[in-house]
């Protein structure tokens, strides 16, 4: 039997994180749906609002789809046309254990209102119609044979397009033009509830992941919910699962195991596990604007997820397929650079926590200079400068540049030293010559041994000052 939780926000923050999602570090998000057929949205958009904008007036949306589709061309038209004829859930499973993802979250259900999977409550669905596949179905077993694990994600409760509901934009009280203002009636509260239990039954997730922005989670009944699902998980199921902080979001981060900045990184450490989603472009869903520059590369992916985890977050790295199936080769190619990064460096990612003190200066990074792009403006410090991860009292140095011949790391300050006595670069093994005088630890990393994309020095016998704080030490 499992913890016991009521249906109140006090009793389920107290439900612990469990610690395979501490430990995962990166998990795969997926956008794809009706709104993947037309693929497109101004650049700096989101394409899976593609259903939104094209009822509206005076949007960008609506103008490209008279212009590009005709004005009798209905949103559910799109369900028809999206047959996903390449669509290889193996294919993407394998892929997504290769680049060294712990975790997989498909959307089940966007604000569209169209399931992915056969759903009893609805006629209109990818099981249905379009593909005539149960897409969550067949994705969550081939993850799952890929010891992954998986959770669709339901984003429901605020819909704008609800084909079964009368008026355009969702539930009858939903107000197309002041989102932030939309309240659901208690009919279609129940009605989409019941959409997400039969989503949980089916396929036992291993996360609840919400979408719904700026809506008091007590008027969706959300507290009943998230308690059976932790029941179900603990007695039936014999996981161990959480939720993030989308069901109720009263103000950001207040309940919940876990918060969800999107598009956006925590400037320090957040003791409490949190986890950042984006995509690899702008957009989650595809957007046929984008290109390459409106991309990741490989070594900015890369800077960010280590920045990331320095800080207690995970990574959602979000892919928004073509409607065939097919994962963009400017998706893929930086998300394959971080796995092989990984490859090498995972010992210092995996299972790691941050490097902190309780009660003093963070020590997640150490900061840069600022540094100056091509173009001679300032470039992101996120993706510059020093991270450190810890696991086992040895301190991992993430180089986010490439070092210099001697780097000299202020450690003393914040742990004690005395223990310390080798270090080497954790991709290839070489030993790193250090010294260390009145707590400053310089390391002399061997010129072949400098990655372009982030270069990794173990330093071995070096205590967690925030695990010294804890035993009175």
């Amino acid at each position: 039997m499992g913890e016991q939780y009521d249906p109140t926000w006090e009793s389920i923050d107290e439900h612990p994180v469990p610690d395979w999602f501490e430990d995962a570090k990166l998990g795969i998000f997926i956008h794809w749906g009706p709104y993947s057929v037309p693929g497109w949205a101004p650049v700096g958009s989101y394409a899976e609002w593609y259903p939104f904008g094209m009822y509206r007036e005076d949007s960008e949306i609506r103008e490209y789809h008279e212009d590009e589709w005709g004005e009798d061309v209905e949103y559910l038209d799109f369900a028809e046309m999206w047959d996903a004829e390449h669509w290889d859930p193996e294919e993407w499973a394998s892929f997504f254990s290769d680049v060294g993802a712990r975790y997989v979250v498909m959307t089940g259900e966007h604000h569209d209102g169209f399931p992915l999977w056969d759903s009893h409550y609805m006629q209109y669905n990818a099981a249905q119609m379009g593909p005539e596949r149960d897409l969550v179905g067949e994705l969550c077993e081939a993850v799952r044979a890929e010891g992954l694990r998986f959770a669709p994600s339901y984003h429901a409760n605020q819909n704008y397009y609800q084909p079964e509901f009368d008026g355009l934009f969702g539930h009858p009280d939903y107000d197309a033009t002041t989102i932030e203002d939309a309240v659901p009636g208690p009919e279609y509260v129940d009605f989409m509830n019941a959409k997400h239990r039969e989503l949980i039954r089916k396929y036992e997730p291993d996360l609840l992941w919400f979408d719904t922005p700026r809506i008091d989670g007590d008027r969706l009944d959300a507290q009943e919910l998230v308690v059976d699902f932790y029941e179900r998980a603990a007695e039936e199921w014999d996981k161990e699962v959480a939720v993030n902080d989308r069901a109720a979001q009263e103000s950001w981060g207040h309940h919940g195991d876990f918060v969800t900045p999107e598009y956006d990184h925590l400037d320090d450490i957040h003791e409490g596990k949190w986890e950042m989603c984006r995509g690899v472009g702008y957009s989650f869903g595809y957007n046929r604007a984008e290109d390459e520059d409106d991309h990741l590369d490989g070594d900015e992916l890369v800077a960010m997820f280590v920045n990331v985890v320095s800080k207690n977050g995970n990574l959602l790295i979000n892919v928004g397929p073509r409607a065939d199936g097919t994962i963009p080769e400017l998706q893929r190619r930086p998300i394959e650079t971080l796995g092989e990064w990984l490859d090498d460096n995972g010992a210092a990612i995996y299972g790691t926590t941050y490097w902190a003190t309780w009660g003093r200066d963070p020590v997640a990074e150490a900061e840069p200079e600022e540094t100056q792009s091509e173009e001679g403006l300032p470039d992101d410090p996120e993706n510059h400068g020093v991270r450190y991860t810890w696991k086992d009292r040895t301190l991992y140095v993430h180089f986010l540049d490439e070092p210099d011949e001697t780097e000299p790391l202020a450690l003393g300050e914040h742990a004690d030293l005395s223990g310390l006595s080798t270090a080497e670069v954790v991709a290839t093994g070489d030993e790193v010559p250090l010294t260390v005088e009145d707590g400053v630890v310089t390391l002399e990393i061997p010129d072949a041994a400098v990655d372009e994309r982030a270069t990794t020095v173990a330093l071995s016998d070096v205590p967690n000052p925030r695990d010294d704080v804890n035993s009175g030490q």
